[in-house]
């Protein structure tokens, strides 16, 4: 090698280690001026790398929530962590959770500014229910959803609702008889019959098995549920959003399908020919109310059809958890035969010989009800990343405006000293005297007014759902299929779990 090539080698080699140090050294100034800031000290954590932060912490594990569980046990329960350029907090432990969702939940109702949020909603986060900032037009989005996602036991709505569902479980079933005794891919039936549940209960408005618009709609909301539901890195280090660009641009295009077939199959003519002497009978007609009538309306037209469709999108919610669900009980027939039990004493007959099972039976059913939330408790479902709005504290630390607060509800969910064999699937642990009783630490929808809108709608479909399917069905494994249920998020590929039905 040439001199000039090994000083020039070495030159580069210690500029870098001087810019590195120089990182290094800004970081921990950065980091003492946080500290130094208030008089609260800062929450104890694993030292930063430059660039990626602490992100090289969570890999190794089946979901990040299991690495706040070994950072939690060797630091405390709150976690100072940095991911990439985001400061972040670990929260472990039922009364800090609390501290966080209800005691500060003013402090503490911001959500994370990651551009993929903003781009998953034509550039604005805030057009989301679940991923926008706290604001007084989100407290007018939760107020006007209220009386349609938390129907109340036998009224009309809950009447409706229970009729609506019927309807499409008929149609569910007709379609599993179609598979002559063949393994079943259900997602699709499923997603579409959960699909018609929310659009002719929310707009009031049913689809065709055979439209090719609405099982494109459905499929376009299936396949952004799943994206919304995954991480990246680069939400912490946005430099690499480059590198996801196609990707970010084809989920754009579902978005803009999804509003094309709403606005021409749903809206439009409604919007047209509103006047103001109708009465509200839909979500549909409470948003257009909202914008042409309202002396001082908080949301336009735009704003109202992201909220139309983000709650119609929570079909894929259900049908993902319903199949997963499935496949938890699918190799265990004692489940299978109690919820059978349940079923065919509250309709009056063994099997299909029965009436159909119905949203009011749910009363009567707390075995089932303990499987849908044994399967909760399981999946552990994140609780959405909360922001803290301003500088706060939690459990005596110091909180700085901008945080991201990470709420480690797989601890709540999976921890051996908050439940016996927690690994096990055991629904059991949720019946008292044959009632259903939920612990104090099981939060699978967070709390406080950032608690999410759409909790009743799953549990009320899913129970319907679960029960329908047991009631005409025994579902059985498929030879050599793969029954392992992922943990850490709701959502399922299209290609997912078969299933064998048997009729009763």
């Amino acid at each position: 090698m040439e001199p000039i090539l090994v000083f020039s080698s070495l030159s580069y080699i210690l500029m870098s280690i001087v810019a590195l140090f120089v990182i290094l050294l800004l970081q921990n100034d950065k980091r003492s001026k946080k500290t130094n800031k208030s008089s609260l000290p800062e929450a104890p954590g694993p030292k930063s790398w430059p660039v990626i932060g602490s992100l090289h912490l969570l890999g190794g594990y089946e979901v990040p929530y299991q690495a706040f569980n070994d950072l939690g046990s060797k630091y405390g329960d709150i976690v100072s962590l940095d991911l990439g350029s985001v400061r972040c907090l670990v929260v472990n432990g039922l009364e800090n959770i609390r501290e966080v969702l209800m005691t500060k939940g003013p402090h503490f109702d911001g959500r994370p500014n990651f551009r993929r949020y903003h781009q998953l909603f034509s550039g604005d986060k805030e057009n989301s229910l679940a991923f926008c900032d706290w604001s007084d037009m989100q407290k007018v989005r939760r107020e006007m959803l209220r009386a349609h996602t938390f129907p109340r036991a036998f009224s009309n709505r809950f009447h409706q609702l229970d009729s609506l569902a019927s309807q499409e479980m008929d149609f569910m079933i007709s379609q599993i008889n179609q598979s002559n005794h063949h393994p079943v891919a259900i997602k699709p039936i499923v997603l579409y019959a959960i699909g018609n549940v929310f659009t002719t209960y929310f707009c009031s408005r049913r689809f065709e098995s055979d439209d090719a618009g609405f099982t494109k709609m459905i499929d376009n909301f299936d396949k952004i549920f799943y994206e919304v539901n995954q991480g990246y890195a680069a939400d912490f280090m946005p430099w690499l959003l480059p590198l996801h660009g196609r990707h970010l641009a084809q989920i754009g295009e579902w978005g803009h399908e999804i509003r094309e077939f709403m606005m021409k199959e749903i809206v439009s003519s409604r919007f047209d020919d509103w006047t103001p002497e109708q009465e509200e009978e839909d979500y549909v007609d409470a948003l257009i109310s909202h914008v042409r009538e309202a002396k001082q309306p908080i949301m336009n037209w735009d704003t109202a059809m992201f909220a139309l469709e983000d709650i119609v999108g929570g079909h894929s919610a259900v049908a993902n958890f319903l199949i997963k669900i499935l496949a938890y009980i699918v190799t265990k027939p004692e489940v299978q035969r109690q919820i059978q039990m349940e079923v065919d004493a509250a309709t009056g007959a063994g099997g299909a010989c029965g009436r159909p099972v119905g949203l009011p039976d749910r009363t009567a059913m707390p075995y089932t009800e303990a499987v849908i939330l044994e399967s909760i408790r399981l999946i552990s479902s994140p609780i959405v990343p909360h922001v803290a709005n301003q500088d706060s504290s939690i459990a005596g630390y110091g909180v700085e405006k901008d945080t991201l607060i990470f709420l480690n509800n797989y601890e709540l969910n999976m921890s051996p000293k908050l439940w016996n064999d927690p690994e096990s699937f055991s629904p059991e642990r949720f019946l008292v005297d044959g009632r259903i009783v939920k612990p104090e630490h099981f939060l699978p929808f967070g709390g406080g007014r950032r608690s999410c809108m759409g909790y009743k709608m799953v549990q009320l479909l899913t129970f319907i759902t679960l029960a329908t399917l047991l009631q005409n069905y025994n579902i059985l494994p498929v030879q050599g299929h793969s029954y392992n249920v992922p943990i850490g998020n709701l959502a399922l590929p299209s290609d997912t779990f078969k299933f064998n039905f048997q009729k009763r």
